[in-house]
């Protein structure tokens, strides 16, 4: 075999991997191809109005065991904080919705309605000065995995 038959193979497997890809590319899920570019918890992620919705089921679901203030008990993580925030940096609200979803409350996991634990986290955010924005966190996962959770503002 010569060397001429050999980069001929290669440049037909390169070109036929490029077109695939451009081929599978529209089917790939996206931020941009769901309308959400990627941000941080600093672009103002949640409105003022899902923050209020979810202090009282807050102070209902969580705030026996997590503090009124979210400062944590006894059995329980504070939910605002340095040590809070470090844990979750660098995470998603996606992935934290999710924790929150299936572990909580402790005595009933997964049993409030899924707008409940969004509501919850906009109060979260609030509570530990996160900027207010235009719109609600939106209730998909998907859609909450495209919002970084950052410890400083950049």
């Amino acid at each position: 075999m010569t060397g001429g038959a050999t980069s001929g193979g290669r440049y037909r497997t390169v070109v036929f991997w490029a077109l695939a890809l451009v081929a599978i590319a529209p089917l790939l899920p996206s931020a941009r191809a769901q309308g959400v570019a990627p941000r941080s918890v600093w672009a103002g992620v949640y409105t003022s109005e899902q923050a209020m919705r979810g202090e009282p089921l807050y102070s209902r679901s969580c705030g026996s065991c997590h503090g009124s203030a979210l400062e944590g008990g006894e059995m329980a993580p504070a939910l605002s904080g340095g040590p809070f925030i470090a844990n979750w940096n660098g995470l998603t609200l996606g992935d934290l919705l999710e924790r929150i979803r299936i572990s909580m409350p402790q005595n009933s996991p997964a049993s409030l309605p899924r707008q409940a634990y969004v509501d919850i986290l906009a109060f979260m955010l609030r509570s530990g000065s996160f900027p207010e924005g235009q719109s609600e966190l939106p209730r998909e996962t998907e859609l909450l995995k495209q919002i970084t959770f950052e410890s400083t503002r950049p």
